[in-house]
């Protein structure tokens, strides 16, 4: 989805994903599109042959987090940016309960990484979501050490159906620069 929404707003796309399954999805919804299957921390591409990646809730579901970046740092050019969306670091924990029974329960260490692995039920189908669960440090060793400096840290504020703000942040945007 990413990858039309830019398309469609002139930027030139190649979308990359270890999944044949989103691979196939991504080539059907957009077959003039450029798709395909790599992994994150070996990327088919010379060095600095992209101005922009953009890594979309990815970063914490991908095996090897230090080689994601490196590989993303180096087919940045000099002076190009890495845009990441991931889960919170803060949410070292889940979800219980409905409406208004409904809690976030912290129940994992948060200075580790860890494996998760949750199961979901919606509309008759049952999901599981899997995934690794970072500190922010792991992130920001994982720039310093691709030489990235980080520009731009947001941590947007979450809203319930209801318009009320959720107490802690879902999701954690940076932007992250490979110096010239």
């Amino acid at each position: 989805r990413v990858a039309r929404d830019l398309a469609e707003r002139g930027h030139r796309v190649t979308g990359v994903d270890a999944s044949p399954t989103l691979i196939d999805a991504a080539r059907k919804a957009d077959p003039q599109g450029d798709y395909r299957m790599a992994d994150a921390a070996d990327l088919p591409f010379p060095d600095a042959s992209f101005d922009l990646v953009i890594a979309y809730n990815s970063l914490m579901d991908v095996d090897d987090l230090p080689g994601a970046v490196r590989e993303a740092g180096r087919v940045l050019a000099p002076g190009g940016r890495l845009v990441l969306a991931v889960l919170h670091p803060a949410n070292t924990g889940r979800t219980l309960g409905e409406g208004e029974d409904l809690a976030f329960v912290v129940d994992r260490e948060y200075f580790h990484s860890c494996r998760t692995e949750e199961r979901a039920e919606r509309y008759g189908k049952t999901m599981v979501f899997t995934g690794y669960s970072h500190p922010l440090s792991h992130y920001t060793a994982a720039f310093e050490k691709a030489g990235l400096l980080i520009e731009t840290v947001r941590e947007p504020i979450a809203t319930r159906p209801d318009g009320s703000a959720h107490h802690l942040p879902w999701h954690l945007w940076m932007r992250v620069v490979k110096p010239a």
